[in-house]
């Protein structure tokens, strides 16, 4: 794993520091090479760059299949390098996250795609009005953004329990007023949400790939 080239610091005082292109270690890493897999698992079409240490990019890598973690590098090397930024709904995730964004738009990712941005609920109940402005913020520098609801039971669920979205994925039918299903029998609602919508914005990236080759 590379280390993105250093650019320059802006000179103008104008440019506040949270619109400014991150320093060089404040950048994640570009990996040069694959990024290392277990030899049977399959080659992704998604990848999950975490913003800090407990973003939830390993319980969002066990539900959604065509995902896996990018092991918080850029993956350059891959052959579908197509990226989501994932960040928990506080002030240091958002912060995170937004100097991610920034060192894409500085085009110091090694040819990655953004995607966008996935922010995970750190409570239960609506974020505070300044993590949500900020939030909004942060979505703006990533072009799109997703948002994962709190779910209680994923605290007390293993990973390899929960259920898994794919393409295909069709929820159980869900009965007359019954409590929603826990993780472990269908996935919840906003993560297939989430989960759909970025698996098609990363085939629109594929396509245009393609076309342009």
């Amino acid at each position: 794993m590379t280390s993105a080239h250093k650019l320059p610091h802006p000179t103008s005082k104008a440019v506040p520091g949270w619109l400014a292109v991150p320093a060089e270690g404040d950048r994640a890493p570009v990996w040069d090479a694959p990024v290392p897999r277990p030899a049977d698992s399959r080659t992704p079409v998604i990848w999950l760059l975490g913003a800090h240490g407990g973003a939830g990019v390993s319980t969002l890598e066990s539900m959604w299949a065509p995902a896996a973690d990018s092991q918080r590098g850029w993956p350059s090397a891959e052959k579908a390098p197509f990226v989501v930024v994932v960040a928990r709904m506080h002030t240091v995730g958002l912060n995170a996250a937004h100097r991610l964004c920034l060192q894409h738009q500085a085009g110091e990712v090694g040819g990655c795609s953004l995607l966008g941005l996935v922010t995970v609920a750190a409570a239960p109940g609506k974020p505070d009005l300044t993590l949500s402005r900020r939030r909004e913020l942060v979505a703006a520098a990533a072009g799109a953004s997703w948002h994962i609801d709190w779910v209680p039971e994923l605290l007390t669920s293993e990973p390899t329990e929960l259920a898994q979205w794919t393409p295909d994925y069709t929820p159980p039918p869900a009965k007359r007023f019954a409590r929603p299903l826990a993780p472990t029998d269908a996935v919840p609602e906003s993560v297939a949400t989430a989960a759909a919508e970025v698996f098609a914005a990363a085939g629109e990236q594929w396509r245009t790939r393609r076309a342009d080759n």
